[in-house]
């Protein structure tokens, strides 16, 4: 049984993740989950754990089938609230496997160590997205029973009538906000708006602080070189990442970012950061480019690098695609199969 947050439609890393899972590693209903936040206010929130708890007590207590719980966490008030399940699941003898996701786990962990540290002994299994974070976990933590689970990305569909034009289209696909960096970049593209003007577009899929993204880019008078494609389903996505040459991700924290991996998997050269997870998938000057966090001056420069030389930009996403192997859903099913069934066993 797995326990994480409302994946259907997926919104967020997280609820990608477990629908990836859903369709891909568990499909025909052998898929068994409860949601424990969803999207809302408050009271809409804490109805939905309220509900969540109690359905997870009925389930350890009466389904002799559930042996092991797959709960998946980030930080902050995830993590707490995942260490009640945590807690509940070793209450009724089950093994759990606490899967952390989020990026900003070693800055809750700084402040929250006891209870993070307490949540994560109780636990048969930590996994992690990276060797990286492994490393850390096992020296900074003290935690010994980890599994790295690279994240799950689906096979990608084919690219059928791509219409394209000679403008460099660059894709950012994320949560809209200061951290993912995304309002560095718009100031960037307005101080060099005569060098990337009719050369280049910037498509900004997600949500978040949409309305200020808006209004930023009305007030920059940055209408031809930005536009918002809202918040996008899979189909819309596809189409996204067919169209566009490059996915750029200006972020200060990160774990290991799916919109990174769906762009490796349609070949295409990232320009990202050095955080969390990244530097083990994209290899500077290699298939993408890593810029320090908050440098938008470096940014426009590698974007319009890759927008002269258009070959080489190519070129860097199919050196991407060949590293993308192990994140398909066959590789981390198996992945996944072998960590359940050493703990059952």
């Amino acid at each position: 049984m797995s326990v994480g947050p409302e994946y259907d439609p997926p919104r967020g890393g997280i609820a990608q993740v477990v629908y990836n899972y859903s369709r891909d590693v568990f499909p025909n209903n052998g898929f068994r989950y409860i949601s424990n936040s969803c999207e809302g206010n408050r009271f809409k929130k804490i109805c939905k754990l309220a509900m969540s708890l109690m359905r997870f007590v009925v389930a350890l207590a009466f389904c002799r089938s559930v042996k092991l719980v797959h709960i998946h966490t980030a930080s902050r008030f995830s993590f707490k609230r995942s260490s009640w399940f945590v807690s509940l699941a070793k209450l009724f003898r089950k093994k759990v496997v606490l899967h952390v996701h989020g990026g900003g786990f070693k800055d809750y962990y700084a402040s929250h160590a006891s209870l993070a540290k307490r949540t994560l002994d109780k636990c048969d299994m930590v996994a992690v997205l990276t060797d990286d974070w492994a490393q850390w976990f096992r020296t900074e933590v003290g935690v010994s029973r980890l599994e790295v689970v690279p994240n799950i990305i689906p096979v990608p569909a084919k690219c059928d009538n791509v219409i394209t034009d000679d403008r460099f289209h660059v894709l950012f696909l994320g949560l809209i906000n200061d951290p993912k960096g995304i309002f560095d970049l718009v100031n960037a593209i307005k101080d060099n708006e005569e060098r990337l003007k009719g050369r280049f577009l910037l498509h900004i899929a997600g949500n978040g602080q949409v309305e200020r993204l808006k209004n930023e880019i009305q007030e920059k008078q940055l209408d031809d070189l930005i536009k918002y494609e809202g918040w996008v389903d899979s189909s819309a996505k596809h189409n996204l990442l067919c169209h566009c040459d490059a996915l750029i991700l200006p972020s200060y924290t990160e774990g290991l970012p799916l919109s990174i991996l769906e762009a490796m998997s349609y070949r295409k050269p990232v320009i990202s950061t050095p955080v969390g997870g990244i530097p083990s998938m994209i290899d500077d000057g290699v298939n993408g480019f890593l810029v320090e966090p908050g440098d938008g001056s470096a940014f426009i420069e590698k974007i319009m690098y890759l927008l002269e030389h258009r070959d080489q930009s190519r070129s860097m996403g199919d050196v991407a695609y060949k590293k993308i192997n192990k994140h398909f859903p066959q590789s981390v099913a198996a992945v996944l199969v072998d960590m359940y069934e050493n703990l059952i066993k």
